[in-house]
């Protein structure tokens, strides 16, 4: 058997509920879509408990701070909500069956889960409501503007089939248009 890392388990969790769904993501599940063993599992994560929570700071970290940490270096506002989206738009290419829908089904039936999705919503508009208020220096406005676009973001992720690409980019760049953020 070929060593997997908890990355490789996350990944196959999240292609789990994709498919299946939150009652879908079992233990047994896991292990056979990976070809590892339980022992394998509960040398990684001690309990299905223990694995999920290591997968929701999985989740929250990669899909929301560690974006954030890639854009720090960017100079300005303006450069960090451009490339932020465009970073959005490629994901949404490359991966229309985006995880953020999976995890927001799984959050409708489970506390902890929805603790962090809320947690991960509350992170990425401030993070963008931020940005919309350094251009514009309007606070008010830089809510409004934040919150439309993580509104077209989440939209766009739940619509069948999911707008992506540069249907995406063109609703984004609306966006950026009505509240002077181009």
């Amino acid at each position: 058997m070929a060593r997997k890392t908890k990355r490789d388990w996350y990944v196959t969790a999240v292609k789990i509920l994709r498919r299946d769904g939150p009652q879908g993501l079992t233990i047994d599940a896991l292990c056979q879509s990976l070809g590892m063993t339980k022992g394998s599992f509960y040398h990684h994560f001690g309990s299905y408990e223990g694995f999920k929570t290591q997968f929701l700071s999985f989740y929250e970290h990669e899909g929301t701070l560690d974006i954030i940490s890639q854009l720090a270096a960017l100079p300005t506002a303006k450069e960090k909500l451009h490339q932020l989206l465009a970073i959005i738009v490629d994901f949404s290419t490359k991966f229309p069956e985006d995880p953020d829908v999976a995890m927001r089904v799984w959050a409708l039936q489970d506390t902890a889960v929805a603790q962090t999705q809320a947690r991960v919503d509350g992170r990425r508009q401030a993070y963008v409501q931020s940005l919309c208020a350094e251009i514009t220096g309007d606070s008010a406005l830089a809510a409004t503007s934040a919150r439309l676009l993580y509104t077209v973001l989440v939209g766009s992720e739940q619509m069948q089939p999911p707008i992506v690409g540069a249907d995406l980019q063109h609703l984004f760049d609306e966006c950026l248009r009505l509240y002077n953020l181009q």
